[in-house]
C-alpha cells in the first residue's frame, strides 16, 4: 500500500512540475503586464497540471466522465479568460488559452501513468512557447520557394515513401521500391540541408557541416548533391571539393566501425589501407577549408531551389538500373564472383557488401582473406565512382579539388595493401 501511495505522490508531483515549467515561460512572457491583469501565471499553470493529474486518478473510481468534466471546466475557464482579456488588451491570440488546455492534458497523462512522456512534452511545449520571436522571424524570412521545398520534402518523406511497397520486384527480384525511395529522399534531404546550412552558416561552414552529416549516411549522395551544386554555380568549388573529400573520408571511418562491431578479427587486414582512404581526404579537406580563401562570388551566389526533386528522381532511376545489374552479375557468376560482386556493389553502396562479407567471414562461410579483399575492393571502387561522379557532374574544375585527392588516397591504399601482402 505504501508503494502505491508513493507512486501516486510521484505522479502528482510530476503533474505539478510540468505545469510550473509551462507556467514559468508564460509568466515571464507576461511579466510586464500590470498586477491583476494576467489571468494565468506560473501558479495557475502549476495548479492546472496538478488538476489534470488528480482528474486522471479519479477515473479509477468514477470512470472517464470525471476526466471529461474536468477538461470541459478548464476549457470554459480558458474561454472566459480569453473574452475578459482580449477586448481591453486588443490581443486576440489564443496561445495562453491553448497552453492551459495542453497543461491539463499533460497533467492527466502524468497522473495516468506516463509521467516521463508528459514531462518531456511539457518541456517541448515550453521551448516552443519561449521561441516565439525566433519562430516568427524565421517564418518572415522564409520565401515561397523555400516553403514549397519544405512541403515537397515532407510530402516525399511522410506520404510518398510509406506508400512504396517494401518488397523485391522486377528482374531477379532486384528492385525494392522502398529502398529506392529512401535513396531519393536521402539525396533530396542532403540538398535541402545544404541549402539552409549555406544560408545560415555561410558557404564554407554550411557545406562542410552538410558533408559531415551526409557522409555518415551516404558519401555517394553527398558527391551527387555537391556535384550538382558545382554545375549550377552554387558554392565555391574548393569548399564543394573539400566537402566531397570529407564525406569520402567519413565513409572509410564508417566501414572500420561497422567491421569492428561485426567481426573485429578482420581489422588487422583492413586497418592500414582503409585508414589511408580516410586520413588523406580528411587532412586535405581540413587544409582546403582552412587555408584556401573562398572566392567573393561564393558569398554572393544566387541560391536556387532548396531541393532538386526532379534530379533526385532521375538519380533514383539510375540506382534502380544499377541494382538490376548487380543482381544480374550475381546470377551469372554465382558464388565464384565474390570479388566481382563486391566491385559492382561498391558502385552504389559500401555498407551492405561490407556488413555481409564481415558476417560471412565471422560465420566461416568464406575465408578471412577473401572477405577482407572483398571489402577493400568495394571501398576502392566506391572511391573511384565518387571521383568519376564529381568529374562528370561538376566538371574538371571541381575534380581538381576532390578527384585528385580521392585518387591519391586510393593509390596510397593500394600500395599499402601490396606491402602488407
Amino acid at each position: 500500500m505504501d508503494e502505491i501511495n508513493f507512486l501516486i505522490v510521484f505522479r502528482l508531483a510530476i503533474a505539478l512540475a510540468l505545469g510550473l515549467i509551462i507556467g514559468m515561460e508564460r509568466g515571464w512572457e507576461r511579466r510586464t503586464e500590470a498586477e491583476g491583469t494576467t489571468v494565468a501565471g506560473i501558479r495557475t499553470f502549476g495548479f492546472l497540471g496538478l488538476l489534470g493529474g488528480l482528474a486522471a486518478l479519479l477515473t479509477d473510481r468514477f470512470g472517464s466522465i470525471a476526466l471529461a468534466i474536468a477538461f470541459l471546466s478548464v476549457a470554459v475557464m480558458a474561454a472566459i479568460s480569453y473574452v475578459v482579456t482580449s477586448r481591453p488588451t486588443q490581443d486576440f491570440g489564443i496561445t495562453t488559452e491553448l497552453a492551459m488546455l495542453i497543461t491539463f492534458v499533460l497533467g492527466a497523462l502524468a497522473g495516468g501513468g506516463l509521467p516521463a512522456e508528459a514531462l518531456a512534452a511539457a518541456v517541448v511545449t515550453a521551448v516552443v512557447l519561449g521561441f516565439k520571436q525566433e519562430l516568427h522571424q524565421s517564418l518572415a524570412q522564409l520565401d515561397r520557394r523555400e516553403l514549397i521545398a519544405t512541403l515537397q520534402l515532407l510530402l516525399l518523406a511522410v506520404v510518398a515513401l510509406p506508400l512504396l511497397p517494401d518488397r523485391h520486384l522486377g528482374p531477379w527480384q532486384a528492385l525494392n521500391p522502398r529502398s529506392i525511395g529512401w535513396l531519393v529522399l536521402l539525396i533530396a534531404g542532403i540538398s535541402y540541408t545544404g541549402y539552409f546550412a549555406m544560408r545560415l552558416l555561410g558557404s564554407r561552414v554550411g557545406l562542410l557541416a552538410t558533408a559531415v552529416l551526409g557522409g555518415l549516411v551516404s558519401s555517394t549522395a553527398v558527391t551527387l548533391s555537391f556535384g550538382q551544386m558545382a554545375r549550377r554555380g552554387e558554392g565555391a568549388l574548393p569548399i564543394l571539393g573539400a566537402g566531397i573529400s570529407l564525406a569520402a573520408g567519413i565513409m572509410a571511418v564508417r566501414i572500420l566501425l561497422q567491421v569492428s562491431v561485426v567481426n573485429p578479427a578482420l581489422l588487422p587486414l583492413l586497418i592500414v589501407p582503409i585508414s589511408l582512404l580516410a586520413i588523406v581526404p580528411l587532412i586535405a579537406a581540413v587544409l582546403i577549408a582552412t587555408r584556401i580563401p573562398t572566392p567573393k562570388t561564393a558569398h554572393e551566389m544566387a541560391l536556387r531551389n532548396p531541393i532538386e526533386l526532379g534530379s533526385a528522381l532521375a538519380l533514383g532511376a539510375v540506382f534502380a538500373v544499377l541494382f538490376i545489374l548487380i543482381r544480374a552479375f550475381e546470377a551469372w557468376f554465382g558464388d565464384a564472383g565474390i570479388y566481382l560482386l563486391a566491385a559492382i556493389s561498391g558502385i552504389t553502396d559500401v555498407d551492405a557488401v561490407s556488413l555481409s562479407l564481415a558476417q560471412s567471414t565471422r560465420s566461416g562461410a568464406i575465408p578471412m582473406q577473401v572477405g577482407a579483399t572483398g571489402i577493400l575492393i568495394a571501398a576502392m571502387v566506391n572511391t573511384v565512382v565518387k571521383a568519376t561522379l564529381a568529374t562528370t557532374i561538376g566538371g574538371w574544375k571541381l575534380a581538381r579539388w576532390c578527384a585528385t585527392i580521392l585518387l591519391t588516397a586510393l593509390g596510397l591504399s593500394a600500395i599499402a595493401l601490396l606491402l602488407i601482402r
